[in-house]
């Protein structure tokens, strides 16, 4: 749990630098018109307040795989994995808070000099209340999920911890590659039909993630972000179900 904790801070103070500045880097990077430049403060505080949330997720998940294969029983397994999520979550936006200092002061900084042109508060703003919501509580649900996942694995885990830790790290990233290009391509659509969040309720949460927090500015943020709790929900749901059954198919 103490490394799940420290990879999980690690990765959230990484990212923050390049979070901040997360419209000018990966959505487009000469801001012009006012529509624009609020959408750049806009989606630029959105996500520096999550920072490693992506991440963090998967390190959640090998965490609920890592308690399925060393805590006795898949109940006290899931048990487990609920707290263990629910304090990653925490670490992980605690990091992204004390992170994203300089983000505040920017918008500080536009609200100051451009009255009206950005929430007087973003913190009293119902749509970063329901984007953090619902990317705090896909912690534990990864974790939930890590529980069927490890089941599952239950003799792959049993391997050295080298072979283990390298076929983690290479699954996460490859994986990870896939669903960042998706939830970027996701992010930088222009419409969002209903095919489009069909689509998305059948992702793993983590690709739903850098779009959701990318639209929560938008028309459609809460459809997203709804839809992120919902793939969450049904992978952990999934997983843990295919686990219990494989599990008792092994007794």
């Amino acid at each position: 749990m103490l490394v799940a904790v420290i990879l999980v801070a690690a990765v959230a103070a990484a990212l923050a630098p390049f979070n901040a500045i997360y419209y000018e880097a990966w959505i487009y990077n000469d801001p012009q018109t006012n529509e624009e430049l609020h959408d750049n403060e806009m989606i630029d505080f959105f996500m520096a307040h999550t920072s490693g949330f992506f991440w963090g997720q998967f390190i959640a998940l090998f965490t609920g795989a890592f308690l399925a294969s060393h805590v006795r029983g898949m109940r006290r397994a899931l048990l487990a994995a609920v707290p263990a999520g629910l304090l990653l979550a925490a670490v992980d936006f605690a990091v992204a808070w004390s992170s994203s200092a300089g983000v505040r002061r920017r918008l500080a900084w536009w609200t100051e000099n451009h009255p009206g042109f950005l929430p007087a508060d973003l913190f009293s703003d119902d749509r970063f209340h329901h984007v953090l919501a619902a990317g705090l509580a896909a912690f534990p649900l990864a974790a939930i999920a890590g529980v069927g996942l490890g089941t599952l694995i239950a003799p792959l885990l049993r391997a050295p911890a080298a072979v283990v830790a390298t076929l983690t790290v290479v699954s996460t990233m490859l994986y990870g590659a896939c669903a960042g290009v998706i939830g970027w391509i996701i992010a930088t659509a222009d419409g969002e039909s209903a095919v489009l969040f069909a689509f998305l309720a059948l992702l793993p949460p983590a690709a739903v993630t850098p779009s959701a927090v990318r639209t929560a500015v938008g028309d459609h943020g809460d459809a997203f972000t709804t839809t992120l709790l919902i793939s969450a929900v049904a992978w952990a749901s999934l997983m843990v179900i295919a686990g219990w059954l494989v599990h008792r198919r092994r007794k």
